[in-house]
């Protein structure tokens, strides 16, 4: 490995632990600083300006980082929620995810169809106003330390589940190599979402006990964090060979080790290493490399279409988790906190 590259990691983490550290003093998540520092590192500011930084844009290495940034992110988050208290918001979760999904498609294929977008670019960018990213969503809740509220539970039902419907019908959209998938595809990639979810459920039935009493007799925190990053990444591979991004694999993981492990001695251990590892280095890793990716000139090209869009993923991904929320039984704040 080049020392150059380590250079750059080290750049990264600099930039995105100063600037979350200035976002948190003015009351906002970490996250904010740790995109901001992306941006103002990114090609579009510090690459344009000299040719010093290119390999740091194209690094595999700083690529394969941040691949492990969100999966090491998705575990310890993860092991923050109990199954069941997911699942004791998972009507509400239902209700909200399926207003805060149609209201942005439709108000953003309006959208999209009065700037002159059609076929595939029009439902990619309806879609794309109404994705709620549940990496991005969790993180802002743990910046602001709200992670073990109720609301928080809610939110998360709610995201994970758009976020699966709409992998889902991103997926149908684009296909592969860019055609339209055919129902062929379409019972292929629903198979494999429950598939997934059918077989973490018998893994939490009945390899619980065991991987328990694993834990019980580890003596070393790190032996238990070995084990835990272990059962991760398993969940990560056959999310992915199943058509899931690899966090959602992670993300079960995580809940799967909290039903196990809490309690047990060695489990704060395994939380601190996992604490310090992921939010101290590898995750804003993956959110510094977010914001290089927004492209000034893309925006300016098309300025208005990108105001419109912002603007309706803004106030339709607002109302169309609030109205929701208030149906079912939240007051108006937390109504509001939810959208």
């Amino acid at each position: 490995m080049e020392l150059t590259i380590l250079v750059y990691v080290l750049l990264i983490i600099a930039f995105a632990r100063m600037l979350g550290e200035v976002a948190s003093r003015f009351n906002e998540p970490a996250i904010v600083g740790e995109l901001l520092a992306g941006v103002i590192l990114g090609p579009f500011l510090l690459g344009a300006a000299t040719d010093w930084f290119d390999e740091m844009y194209t690094s595999s290495f700083i690529s394969d980082l941040a691949d492990l940034g969100i999966l090491f992110f998705m575990l310890y988050v993860g092991m923050e929620f109990s199954t069941k208290g997911l699942a004791s918001h998972m009507r509400q979760g239902v209700a909200i995810a399926s207003a805060g999904v149609a209201l942005p498609f439709v108000l953003g294929f309006l959208a999209g169809t009065a700037f002159g977008l059609e076929g595939k670019t029009l439902v990619f960018a309806a879609i794309a106003v109404s994705v709620t990213a549940l990496p991005v969503t969790i993180r802002i809740l743990k910046d602001l330390e709200v992670l073990d509220t109720r609301t928080s539970g809610v939110i998360v039902s709610a995201s994970l589940i758009t976020d699966l419907f709409l992998l889902f019908a991103m997926a149908m959209v684009l296909g592969e190599n860019g055609d339209s998938a055919t129902l062929e595809d379409v019972l292929i990639m629903g198979a494999g979402f429950t598939g997934f979810f059918i077989l973490a459920f018998l893994v939490g039935r009945y390899l619980a006990p065991f991987v328990y009493s694993l834990l019980k007799r580890m003596r070393t925190g790190e032996a238990a964090f070995a084990l835990a990053v272990t059962l991760a990444i398993g969940f990560a591979v056959l999310a992915e060979h199943m058509g899931l991004p690899t966090f959602i694999g992670a993300f079960v993981a995580g809940l799967l080790l909290r039903e196990t492990g809490k309690g047990l001695r060695t489990w704060a251990r395994v939380e601190g290493i996992l604490s310090g590892i992921t939010l101290g280095f590898l995750a804003p890793i993956f959110f510094v490399l977010i914001g290089f990716t927004v492209d000034f000139g893309a925006v300016a090209e098309s300025i208005w279409l990108f105001v419109s869009l912002t603007a309706v993923a803004l106030v339709a991904k607002v109302a169309g988790s609030y109205l929701p929320a208030r149906a079912t039984g939240s007051g108006r704040t937390e109504s509001l906190a939810i959208g």
